[in-house]
């Protein structure tokens, strides 16, 4: 599902590092997606597409077809301001019924350079010391060259912004966590392996209004590529009724170390806030007993009662999504 992202910080003026701008291929920032009939592109996904239509009644029929949309998004955006009070107030419900508490702090470490977490995770001295070597890489290539490109992409279209930048890397111990699963279930697998199967270490949400959504985030996949980002995979979550928006996975080519790119609307960045708890929660019960199967049922239905709530902005649930067989016809 995702991180635990939330507000937004002002982005500074970021320009693509010495190299990379010559690697930018001509056209991302061109109406083309506007020009091609396809599903969510052009005027049925964002503004009215005026300058190529000579045709006072075909101008006349774009203008009232944008206004609609635009209305329809208006009393949508408000269905869902309305909504989100009592939806907040189901969700402290179910965290009283059930005794759920907020994330605590850091577990007090061993002094032999071990690391010890919640729910016995453990990693020995040698582990703790490559995992904290290879966030340290990570965090270096984020820095140096992820980044940019990702603020670079941002700054090509004013009507959208990344959310939740101050969240773009994953806390240390929420990774060694993640790594200390991947250890105890998948036996003889490294901690760099079991780092590198961790697809937000790194991520970025971009943040839409709704009559843009969909061109814009095909713009924005058009852009990140242009970048010289390597695409790993899309998925297209709009019609699910337990988290709605695209996530993809990009890998940065040089490096080859991979971060994850989010597409949401207001609604559905705050839905997926909202739910986020109830999703960790779901996927912390391991018991298959009476109690943890109500309790399970439960939390997905207040996911379903938040997710129905949001409206899915035209065309959206129609883009594709992206697997690693499409790329040149082969898996990479």
């Amino acid at each position: 599902m995702g991180v635990e992202w939330a507000g937004r910080p002002e982005p500074a003026d970021a320009d693509p590092p010495p190299g990379r701008a010559a690697r930018r291929k001509a056209g991302p920032d061109t109406d083309q997606a506007a020009d091609r009939n396809e599903p969510g592109a052009g005027p049925g996904a964002g503004r009215p597409r005026l300058f190529g239509l000579t045709d006072p009644v075909r101008r006349a029929a774009e203008h009232i077809r944008y206004r609609a949309v635009a209305e329809q998004s208006s009393d949508a955006a408000r269905a869902w301001s309305e909504a989100l009070p009592g939806l907040r107030s189901a969700w402290e419900k179910i965290q009283v019924k059930y005794g759920y508490t907020e994330r605590g702090g850091s577990v007090a470490q061993p002094a032999d350079g071990s690391w010890r977490g919640a729910g016995g995770r453990r990693l020995d001295d040698a582990q703790n010391k490559e995992v904290d070597g290879a966030c340290a890489r990570i965090r270096e290539v984020g820095e140096r060259a992820i980044i940019p490109g990702v603020r670079a992409v941002e700054a090509e279209d004013p009507t959208r912004r990344l959310a939740g930048f101050e969240h773009r890397f994953k806390g240390l111990d929420r990774l060694k966590e993640k790594v200390a699963d991947e250890i105890r279930s998948t036996p003889g697998i490294t901690p760099a392996q079991a780092l590198s199967a961790v697809p937000d270490a790194v991520r970025f949400t971009y943040k839409y209004d709704e009559t843009t959504y969909t061109v814009g985030v095909r713009k924005d996949v058009e852009r990140l590529e242009a970048y010289g980002f390597v695409q790993v995979e899309r998925r297209n979550t709009w019609t699910s009724d337990q988290y709605k928006g695209i996530n993809s996975r990009w890998r940065e080519p040089q490096s080859r170390v991979t971060f994850e790119v989010q597409f949401h609307t207001k609604a559905s960045l705050e839905a997926k806030e909202l739910t986020h708890k109830a999703y960790e929660r779901i996927r912390s019960i391991t018991e298959q007993t009476p109690e943890a199967d109500r309790e399970t049922a439960e939390l997905k239905e207040f996911q379903r009662q938040v997710n129905v709530k949001v409206a899915i902005p035209p065309g959206a649930s129609e883009y594709e999504d992206y697997r690693p067989e499409k790329r040149n016809g082969r898996r990479d």
